[in-house]
């Protein structure tokens, strides 16, 4: 079934998510080969692709952090690396044949809506042959991630230095590390599992960090043969495990609020993970690595072989901050200078910069960017619709990142709520124009903001889920169950809707119709025909016909 356009901006897991949804749960097949998913990248996979740093995997357990609609029998541990998240990112393209309808080397530069169209003007850059080009549709749809785009970073002197300086997102597999002394500027979760990846091959392993950060313990099952049969043949044992690790991993978030019980918990945690970090690090490091801030202000760290690798006798930690860059190396906050062949910038990403290089410019002529700088940065209802911005919609926007689960199924939680409430009604011709409203967005985000205030994300240390303007525009403030709760349930009075036709309740059901398998289909029949088969057998028992009857 045709239907008003849409358009998919990035490749990644949102994208692919998406795209599964167009394609095969709400029977879209207004699809373009090579033009419906426009990707930047040369290959699909997003952060995936991006990050291909030595020891880059998944801290969440694999079996969670995957697509609920492919579920994948084969994994080999439950920490899975990059290499394999990526392949089974591009086996699942394949599988629901979502490749062909994906524009490679195609950057989006930004779209405006035409209020005379009632639809988006959206501008593409092909990236192999420089020439920019403009497309039209009725659903604009961002997926560009937040963990692919590197931070700035503006160190004195480091346009001067003559060695290599490469970002982990940008990892220069060119450069042999053997032999080389590395200085790695971070002790985030990138650079907790760069050092010991590097370290038993360069001559110098140092790194530097401004602030601690709470380390846990991180056992990493490998499944055996036995386990891969059981999700493959036992009949929702698989689903049945996602389940469990979903619940087990949304309990680690459950202890940031403010209540007296979740502060207790919190304790508790922390002292379990002082005992770890004090019992795996050496004695000299012990006056500084555990922190002062409350466990949950920065992401947690389940370590992978990072504070082992601290007893090593080429690796070393200064916990200070960067004073300058020299032609040579670094000098350190306190005066400690140090010759590098390479520094390795571990200093995440541009999180907070949502839609960035993009401008999405709405219905009055305002851009997202110059809305969000006149309140306290990138704000969302839902973190998915903007006011201003009809038929418009974020994946993984502000606020929707959960504590510690899947990042994948927070993603997947928004595009079923963007396919119920922005693309279903488009579709079924119930409204053309689907828009929340300025006064209900404002309201949300202060409800939000109320409920945040008083969680650890607000503690008072450096972290990436506050920006520059104080307000923490990355975090959802719960379970990442509620937020499943809050969108399976849309609040309909939230949103305007304008134009449509009389016989969208024809457009619902054929598209039904098409969407629904053929096996419900002949269980449906097969229960229809039970019944008049039923009821057109003479009933020789009255007390049987009674209860047939009723």
């Amino acid at each position: 079934m045709s239907g008003p356009k849409a358009i998919v901006v990035g490749a990644g897991v949102a994208g692919i998510a998406m795209g599964h949804t167009l394609k095969w749960k709400l029977g879209y097949s207004n699809f373009e080969l090579s033009g419906q998913i426009y990707e930047k990248r040369e290959g699909l996979g997003g952060t995936w692709r991006a990050n291909t740093y030595p020891g880059c995997g998944s801290d969440v357990p694999i079996h969670l952090y995957s697509f609920s609609f492919n579920l994948n029998p084969d994994w080999s541990q439950e920490l899975a690396e990059q290499e394999e998240i990526l392949q089974y990112i591009e086996d699942t393209a394949n599988k629901f044949d979502l490749r062909q309808h994906i524009r490679f080397r195609c950057e989006c530069l930004g779209a405006k809506w035409s209020l005379e169209r009632q639809e988006w003007e959206v501008s593409f850059l092909d990236l192999g042959t420089k020439q920019r080009f403009k497309k039209h549709c009725a659903i604009l749809i961002t997926a560009v991630g937040g963990f692919s785009q590197p931070r700035d970073v503006c160190f004195p002197g480091l346009d001067g230095y003559r060695g290599k300086v490469f970002h982990t997102a940008e990892w220069d597999h060119t450069f042999d590390y053997r032999d080389k002394r590395i200085a790695v500027i971070g002790n985030g979760c990138s650079a907790a599992q760069v050092v010991p990846s590097i370290a038993p091959s360069a001559d110098l392993d140092c790194g530097y960090a401004r602030s601690p950060q709470w380390y846990h313990e991180r056992p990493n099952h490998h499944f055996t043969k036995f386990e891969k049969l059981c999700f493959r043949y036992v009949p929702f044992w698989q689903r049945y495990h996602r389940l469990k690790v979903f619940l087990a991993t949304d309990q680690l978030s459950s202890v940031y609020g403010p209540e007296p019980k979740q502060v207790k918990q919190r304790i508790a945690v922390e002292n379990k993970a002082k005992n770890y970090i004090y019992r795996e690090t050496p004695q000299e490091y012990h006056d500084f690595i555990v922190p002062e801030f409350p466990l949950g202000c920065k992401r947690r760290i389940f370590d992978p072989g990072y504070l082992a690798s601290l007893h090593r006798s080429n690796v070393d930690l200064l916990p200070e901050g960067i004073r300058e860059i020299t032609k040579t190396g670094i000098v350190s906050q306190t005066g400690k200078s140090e010759d590098f062949d390479a520094i390795i910038l571990a200093t995440g990403f541009k999180v907070q910069a949502f839609l960035t290089p993009m401008e999405i410019v709405g219905k009055t002529g305002e851009s997202i960017s110059t809305q969000w700088g006149k309140k306290n940065g990138a704000q969302a209802y839902m973190g998915t619709f903007v006011h201003n911005c009809p038929n418009f919609s974020i994946l993984f926007g502000p606020n929707t990142f959960p504590a510690f689960n899947s990042v994948i199924f927070s993603i997947e939680v928004q595009v079923e709520y963007v396919a119920k409430t922005l693309i279903s009604p488009i579709l079924d011709r119930y409204a053309d124009v689907v828009e929340v409203n300025a006064e209900t967005e404002e309201k949300f985000i202060q409800n939000l903001d109320g409920i945040l205030e008083h969680t650890v994300f607000s503690a008072g240390c450096s972290n990436w889920y506050i920006n520059s303007a104080g307000r923490n525009s990355a975090s959802w403030p719960g379970l990442a169950f509620t937020f499943w709760k809050a969108a399976f349930f849309p609040r309909w009075r939230d949103f305007e809707m304008s134009g449509g036709s009389r016989t969208w309740l024809l457009h619902k059901v054929l598209r039904s119709l098409s969407t629904t398998p053929v096996w419900v289909w002949l269980t449906l029949f097969s229960l229809a025909l039970a019944v008049l088969v039923n009821q057109s057998t003479p009933q020789r028992n009255g007390k049987f016909k009674g209860i047939l009857r009723h």
